[in-house]
């Protein structure tokens, strides 16, 4: 059943996010669709949805499978962040997301570093986040959040189908995509003040779904790889990597974990 922005109005708790929506039924990928419309003056919270999306994309470029009945949303904002602070724009989506899935479900819900988030050891949604920056702060940005909500196995690629999962398989039942999109979207604005902070407590709130806290890991670099132990992630959404005692800051790579002691 195609979204429905009548549906969403109506489910919606915000003042700004989410207020003005524009859906179609398939794109390439909603991050393109939000970066036209920025462009062209979007507002603040304006928010792009997408029943199915042809060229979904995830970190580094990877194809995201989007059919049908998975919840495919991007929105557009003006942070006016320090371009150092960045980090905390995807740090506030993937929060958003855990708290609006687990304040619905109930279950168990982790997040992994830098943009996963999980169910049961598995991946059932994803966070990008492309910004603009002007000078040394960022001055837009399109928030992009892709889960995968009404989805059976057999809608999924093969070869991601061991490690990928859907909240239809994991609750047994199906989602009303506006009323868990309204949900993101109140999150997303419970959240937005911390941004102005010094990211101290959306490092606290992640920890509360950290899944590779105390994790032996590794970090996968252009330079090679790196081990530690995961300690969380810093103010600014830089994963902490404990290695001989010291404590290294990451602020980009590809996490391979050893020994997850987390909640998922």
């Amino acid at each position: 059943m195609p979204f429905s922005v009548a549906i969403l109005s109506r489910e919606l708790q915000t003042e700004r996010f989410g207020r003005v929506c524009r859906v179609v039924r398939e794109t390439g990928s909603t991050i393109g669709l939000a970066r036209q419309w920025l462009s062209e003056g979007g507002p603040e919270g304006g928010v792009v949805v997408a029943d199915r999306q042809s060229q979904g994309r995830g970190r580094l470029g990877r194809p995201w499978a989007s059919p049908e009945g998975g919840l495919w949303m991007s929105v557009i904002v003006r942070p006016g962040l320090p371009a150092s602070a960045s980090g905390r724009l995807g740090v506030v989506v993937a929060l958003a997301a855990a708290e609006a899935v687990a304040r619905e479900s109930g279950g168990a819900i982790g997040l992994k570093w830098p943009n996963d988030i999980m169910i049961t050891q598995r991946k059932v949604g994803g966070v990008l986040v492309d910004t603009v920056v002007r000078g040394s702060r960022v001055e837009a940005a399109v928030l992009s959040l892709g889960l995968n909500v009404n989805l059976s196995p057999q809608d999924l690629p093969e070869a991601i189908q061991p490690t990928a999962t859907s909240l239809r398989v994991e609750t047994g039942r199906d989602w009303p995509l506006e009323s868990l999109a309204a949900r993101v979207l109140e999150e997303i604005e419970r959240l937005w003040p911390y941004l102005a902070r010094d990211g101290a407590e959306l490092a606290a709130k992640w920890r509360q779904y950290d899944v590779l806290a105390s994790a032996d890991v590794t970090i996968a670099l252009d330079s090679g790889g790196m081990p530690g132990r995961a300690g969380g992630i810093d103010g600014d959404g830089a994963l902490i990597l404990v290695t001989d005692g010291t404590s290294h800051r990451v602020s980009a790579g590809e996490v391979r974990a050893v020994k997850v002691q987390g909640r998922c």
